[in-house]
C-alpha cells in the first residue's frame, strides 16, 4: 500500500541520515532552520520570499510558509534556496499550506 511505501522510504532516509551523521530532513529535501541566538536565522529549502519588511519576513517552503517576526529584520543573503536573516528575531512560525 502507499502508506507502507511511505513508511519504508521514511525509515530508509532516517537510517541513511544516522549513518551519514546528517539530519534526515536535509536528505529528504525538507526545510532546515538554524537559529543563532535571537539575531541570526538560516533557512535552507526556501522556494521564494513571499513578504519582506523590517518586522515580518515570510518565506515560501515545501508545504507552506515560514513567518519570521521581529525588529530590524534584514535578508543578508539568498542563494540556492538558503536564506540568512539578521535582526531581533521574536518568533518563527510555520504556516501550513491550505488544501
Amino acid at each position: 500500500s502507499k502508506n507502507e511505501q511511505k513508511n519504508r522510504r521514511r525509515n530508509l532516509v532516517e537510517y541513511i541520515s544516522l549513518k551519514a551523521e546528517l539530519p534526515s530532513d536535509a536528505l529528504a529535501g525538507e526545510v532546515r532552520i538554524e537559529l543563532r541566538g535571537r539575531n541570526t536565522l538560516f533557512l535552507g529549502g526556501c522556494r521564494n520570499i513571499v513578504k519582506y519588511s523590517p518586522e515580518l519576513v515570510v518565506l515560501g517552503i515545501k508545504g507552506g510558509e515560514v513567518a519570521i517576526l521581529g525588529e530590524r529584520l534584514i535578508c543578508m543573503s539568498y542563494y540556492e534556496g538558503t536564506v540568512s536573516i539578521e535582526g531581533l528575531i521574536e518568533s518563527v512560525r510555520f504556516l501550513e499550506e491550505k488544501k
